[in-house]
């Protein structure tokens, strides 16, 4: 990989995330003073101005459903896809301030994050930008000692944390930033006190450990950064993915990737093993739920050779 394509794959840490800031806290807003039911209506015109002004997300919604519907896209298609996200960020609001009662919640493979939480002293809940992360408290509600900790990027979502702060400022207590010393020291601990560690490995600040992998069918480079450190804590990896339905229904879906306890030798392989099988997933539920994808930058670099 060469510099250009490390410069390329890096562009969503550079933009400024101000159509979703402005998306934010208009929704935070509107959700407190009239109620989903009302904020809901006006998701349409918020969506078709997105839609308008939003020429590089517009651009890269438009690339990705190429690859994920088989067939030619349509306007509605990109409008769709805007509304999903749209959708999406507001329900975050009141996922994040409790109000899971809001929702009809559905589990896929339930029994593995049980499985793994009741043989392991924590576990890694490996996300990505596809649905709602924030959908897990809707179980978190149900299994009150699941403890959530998420690890994300601090400083490129400042602001985007100081939103949802306003929401619920318990949350500060339940992030990690990456990127500093502390970071190993809190993951252990919160690890040691039985949590679920939530990361989005979808994308990464640093411009080492990419490896490329064929995804939807041109190459995309993802990060091993965060298989690394769950096999340096040895801790299994599940993937957790909250895929919105419509309405007010979401499906939490959970899926094994690797447990890194049972490494015995060949830690790297392992972790090339991980990320593999991570990629393949996320490729297989992009086309299950095409609009749940909210990646609205160039995710691909050059076609694939194999």
């Amino acid at each position: 990989m060469n510099g250009n394509d490390i410069k390329t794959d890096l562009d969503w840490m550079k933009r400024k995330e101000r159509g979703s800031l402005i998306l934010l806290r208009l929704l935070v807003w509107l959700s407190l003073f009239f109620g989903r039911n009302f904020a809901r209506l006006l998701l349409y015109p918020i969506s078709l101005y997105f839609v308008s002004v939003a020429t590089q997300a517009r651009h890269a919604s438009r690339q990705y459903l190429q690859k994920v519907l088989n067939r030619p896209v349509r306007w509605r298609d990109v409008f769709r896809h805007f509304f999903c996200f749209a959708s999406i960020s507001l329900d975050r609001i009141y996922f994040l301030n409790g109000q899971v009662q809001l929702f009809s919640t559905s589990v896929m493979n339930e029994n593995f994050l049980h499985a793994a939480m009741q043989q392991h002293d924590g576990i890694f809940l490996f996300g990505a930008h596809m649905g709602s992360f924030e959908a897990l408290r809707a179980l978190g509600h149900q299994q009150t000692d699941y403890a959530l900790v998420q690890l994300m990027y601090q400083e490129n979502a400042k602001k985007l944390g100081q939103v949802l702060a306003a929401i619920n400022p318990e949350l500060q207590q339940e992030i990690i930033p990456l990127g500093n010393l502390e970071t190993m020291m809190r993951v252990h601990d919160a690890l040691k006190h039985g949590a679920m560690i939530g990361i989005l490995a979808d994308r990464t600040l640093q411009q080492t450990n990419l490896k490329k992998q064929c995804f939807l069918g041109e190459e995309a480079a993802f990060s091993e950064s965060a298989f690394r450190l769950a096999a340096i804590l040895r801790k299994p990896v599940l993937l957790m993915l909250g895929l919105y339905l419509g309405g007010n229904k979401y499906r939490l879906v959970f899926e094994e990737i690797h447990d890194f306890s049972k490494v015995q030798e060949d830690q790297a392989q392992a972790v090339t093993i991980a990320r593999k099988r991570y990629v393949d997933l996320l490729a297989r539920y992009c086309q299950e739920y095409p609009y749940n994808w909210f990646n609205f930058y160039d995710f691909w670099q050059t076609s694939c050779k194999e």
